[in-house]
């Protein structure tokens, strides 16, 4: 059966990674910015969220949305050059703490031989250059994005070219990812097999999964396949 990944907290931490960053952000620039260094991690994580679904909305281009980010905590005044290198000091730290899960390439390894892909909302060369630099890659027969697909999840259009990419229709295909409305139940709603990887365990959400695949692990995957 083809199987479909989301990356961010699913595949790769980025939480994780966005937490350090934001630390080391933060500390770079303490003297102009008015917060704490934790009041700073959730503040930017916000931001983050609101900006980054204007551009999976189509309000604004990739680029646009980190300029906006920048622009929340040093004024609307940043010109576009100002902004970008100040993300920049931002972006180097979260790449550097780019991270796999310890549960992905068991289940990686395990899924040898079937045909594997992945489904995201960041951009085709954001969603690459992490998984080269993390080594997954070569893992993966097709990436799918909004910008091959022409859509963003939790759009179902998304899924479906996601599984043309793979050369199978959606009723063989299983999708993996960790928010239960935007990946599992997303993509359940687009024919495909949803499955909630609910890594913390939380209980509140797990009882609206109804006519979802949960599971806690990625190791859990390949003998849910076998089943």
């Amino acid at each position: 059966m083809p199987v479909l990944f989301d990356v961010d907290d699913t595949l790769i931490d980025h939480r994780g990674a966005e937490h350090a960053a934001a630390l080391h952000f933060c500390g770079r620039f303490s003297a102009v910015l008015p917060c704490s260094e934790e009041e700073f991690v959730v503040l930017w994580h916000r931001a983050a969220e609101r900006h980054f679904a204007s551009f999976n909305a189509g309000e604004c281009s990739y680029q646009e949305q980190r300029r906006r980010r920048i622009r929340e905590f040093f004024g609307p005044g940043v010109d576009d050059s100002s902004a970008d290198a100040l993300f920049d000091v931002y972006y180097r730290a979260y790449r550097q703490n780019w991270r796999v899960f310890p549960d992905v390439l068991p289940c990686l390894d395990a899924l040898a031989g079937e045909e594997l892909g992945i489904v995201s909302n960041n951009s085709t060369e954001a969603t690459l250059t992490k998984l080269k630099h993390t080594g997954l890659a070569e893992r993966f027969a097709a990436v799918t994005t909004p910008d091959n697909a022409g859509a963003s999840k939790p759009d179902a259009r998304i899924f479906q070219a996601a599984c043309a990419r793979l050369g199978a229709p959606p009723q063989r295909c299983l999708y993996v990812g960790d928010r239960l409305d935007g990946d599992a139940r997303a993509a359940r709603d687009a024919g495909l097999t949803g499955v909630w990887l609910n890594r913390a365990g939380d209980g509140d959400l797990a009882g609206d999964a109804e006519g979802i695949v949960v599971i806690r692990d990625l190791r859990e995957l390949p003998s849910l396949l076998a089943r």
